[in-house]
């Protein structure tokens, strides 16, 4: 149809890549995206503190992270990290290698963009919560660790999920700039497969309808935990 050709879908080698660069993708997303909560927690926390140098070195944390294009970060960890002694020696080479791989960069990087993101999301979650809530708690004993922990923290991520939900589709899409430090994801293996075959129009086409399929996996499974920790007064539990 349309004059497509997708006949080298029946390569086993070109599916192992598809199936490979899908698999790191997952990978990919998925430490980063558990990073970047948890340092949003860590940072939405830091900022309830009300600790001077502490809020300064937070709020510089998001301005530096938020404001730079994450395939800037990438480079800059990859480049950058490589070149300050961060080396080991291969043992099967003897040669002098990068501590950290490109897989590493640029789930660190993804991890520190997405973490600025979450802080200011759970920070307006926090900030939005009754105050009520938070008294009730403090008449009740519980101390600022433990108020955070299980109250304040859980409160806020309910009403932050549509908020995370972007957050984490946003990092999904951003790891195919991983390709450009050759890391082997999905984007990668996409170029390798391209250049072989010379069918750019069909590997596109292939490459929209995966992401589509991929992301929308992801929409819904957050679509189905906003509603199993809805309650009243907050979202769809209103």
């Amino acid at each position: 149809m349309f004059g497509l050709d997708y006949s080298w879908l029946a390569d086993p080698a070109y599916q192992q890549w598809l199936l490979t660069g899908v698999i790191n993708t997952l990978k990919l997303a998925a430490l980063s995206s558990s990073a970047a909560i948890l340092i949003g927690l860590l940072g939405a926390l830091g900022l309830t503190l009300r600790i001077f140098w502490l809020d300064a070195l937070i709020e510089l944390f998001v301005e530096v992270f938020r404001n730079t294009p994450p395939l800037l970060q990438m480079l800059f960890a990859y480049f950058t990290l490589s070149t300050l002694g961060l080396k080991v020696t291969d043992p099967s080479t003897g040669l002098s290698v990068p501590l950290l791989s490109a897989f590493a960069c640029a789930s660190i990087s993804l991890s520190l963009f997405g973490g600025a993101l979450a802080i200011e999301t759970f920070r307006s979650g926090i900030e939005s919560m009754p105050r009520s809530i938070i008294e009730a708690a403090r008449s009740l004993g519980y101390g600022r660790w433990a108020r955070f922990w299980r109250i304040e923290a859980p409160i806020a991520t309910r009403i932050c999920l549509p908020g995370l939900t972007n957050i984490l589709t946003n990092l999904f899409k951003t790891t195919s700039q991983a390709s450009v430090i050759t890391v082997p994801e999905l984007m990668y293996y996409a170029g390798q497969i391209y250049n072989d075959t010379f069918r750019t129009l069909e590997m596109m086409i292939l490459l929209l309808f995966i992401y589509v399929v991929l992301v929308s996996i992801i929409t819904f499974a957050m679509a189905r935990l906003e509603a199993f920790m809805a309650f009243p007064g907050y979202g769809k539990g209103h």
